[in-house]
């Protein structure tokens, strides 16, 4: 998202343009394939001793633009918010290379996936990508089983699901037209890119891997979102349902009132959930479904909203205020999510 925020914005015009440089020696990124991506518009300096010195000028402010900030922004409203809105509905600046769509597509043809086929993407965090800060962000995890019933729904209706992930994660049991992608021999930086570029679309969760889908102009269906802030960060595309949080010591949800208008919207960390008693509970199977076929039904475009559904839309987005972290998003809730919760839009629930 760094990448992508930084050049959408001197591209409007919302700040002064400059030059990129991204210094990244050998291993040090996440995705290889996908820094090599971005050469397309940033300088990437990959040549070790140039990385080492130009990484001393980390140090002078004038020169080092800590993009960081801008898209985790703790307890504010993240300034990417703001570019999505106004980059609307503009073609994404990353088109997947016809090497990778057919190098991509043979790899798909030697797991039976026809090469005409549609497929989806889903992708579940689990804590064991990086175990050692999972003490921090442990709230964000959840369960696959939850997914599967979605990803049964949509082999169903023919397209084929795609298992994303690490080797780290649960297996899950075999199911037509459907690959656990995570656990094969095949799993590589540019064959995650080549995925998540050309699905139908990805059905995510609070894990940075539905972005790289996101800068290749590919909707996501976002369910899980936490903290609840988050639920409008995604593009103007994009489907999102967040998890709603359990008042231990009375036995209920908060509304989205009582949450939006607490710290607790914000909570960034599993400590601060513990120590003020409420729980962020995990969507249902059925919540995880419908998203998902919404989703479907918006990327065939005879989704169908009535003004009822408008209003609830409404409703859920004046709870947000400046200073929460996706305030001002583009994205909409989940439809089904907001009439099954429409009580939870007043000001208490009953």
């Amino acid at each position: 998202m760094e990448p992508d925020f930084f050049l959408k914005e001197q591209l409007l015009g919302l700040t002064k343009r400059c030059l990129g440089v991204i210094v990244s020696p050998p291993g040090a990124a996440a995705n290889e394939c996908l820094l090599e991506y971005w050469r397309r518009y940033i300088w990437v300096v990959r040549n070790p001793f140039w990385a080492t010195i130009l990484s001393r000028f980390y140090r002078y402010s004038h020169v080092y633009l800590d993009l960081n900030r801008n898209v985790v922004a703790i307890n504010k409203t993240a300034p990417f918010i703001a570019v999505q809105r106004a980059w609307g509905n503009r073609p994404a600046l990353l088109t997947l290379e016809e090497k990778h769509r057919g190098e991509g597509r043979a790899r798909l043809a030697e797991l039976g996936v026809p090469s005409d086929a549609e497929f989806v993407c889903f992708h579940c965090r689990e804590g064991g990508y990086s175990p050692s800060d999972e003490h921090l962000h442990s709230f964000r995890n959840n369960s696959i089983e939850n997914y599967l019933p979605a990803v049964a729904e949509l082999a169903m209706r023919g397209l084929w699901c795609i298992r994303m992930g690490d080797p780290s994660m649960r297996q899950i049991e075999p199911m037509e037209r459907v690959i656990d992608y995570a656990h094969l021999d095949i799993r590589s930086d540019w064959m995650d890119v080549f995925l998540c570029a050309s699905c139908r679309f990805f059905l995510g969760s609070t894990s940075g891997l539905a972005h790289v889908a996101y800068v290749f102009g590919r909707p996501s269906a976002m369910p899980n979102q936490v903290p609840l802030s988050m639920a409008l960060a995604f593009g103007l595309s994009d489907v999102a349902i967040p998890k709603l949080l359990w008042l231990e010591k009375e036995g209920r949800y908060l509304s989205f009132g009582e949450a939006f208008d607490s710290n607790a919207s914000n909570f960034r960390y599993t400590n601060l959930y513990r120590e003020h008693g409420l729980q962020p509970l995990e969507n249902t199977a059925e919540d995880i479904r419908d998203l998902a076929l919404e989703m479907l039904e918006r990327s065939k475009g005879n989704v169908i909203y009535t003004p009822g559904d408008e209003e609830l839309q409404q409703r859920f987005k004046t709870h947000m205020r400046p200073g929460h972290f996706s305030f001002g998003g583009i994205n909409r809730i989940g439809r089904d999510f907001l009439r099954k919760y429409a009580y939870l839009l007043e000001d208490r629930p009953g």
